[in-house]
């Protein structure tokens, strides 16, 4: 009887930098920065046979963006306060 076929686990989509960036609407540069931080917890990207570019998993990222744009608190404005007399 043949071996039953190694089940494989279905490919993730992941992206590049640049069209990360493009996803959310920042830059290449921000997204790289961000990437390349050891404190901001990026897994290790992951790279297609045959290309030096990484990748990095799409829901891991949805994910981790959302969570960085909730975390993200404005300042006040100083500049409108009336000074006090």
């Amino acid at each position: 009887m043949p071996d039953a076929p190694e089940r494989q686990e279905p490919e993730r989509e992941t992206m590049t930098i640049p069209k990360l960036a493009e996803r959310v609407g920042k830059s290449r540069t921000l997204i790289h920065r961000l990437a390349t931080n050891p404190a901001e917890g990026w897994p290790a990207p992951v790279f297609k046979p045959g290309s030096s570019r990484p990748e990095y998993d799409v829901a891991w990222f949805d994910q981790y963006w959302a969570q960085r744009q909730a975390s993200i608190r404005q300042g006040k404005r100083t500049d409108l306060d009336q000074p006090e007399e």
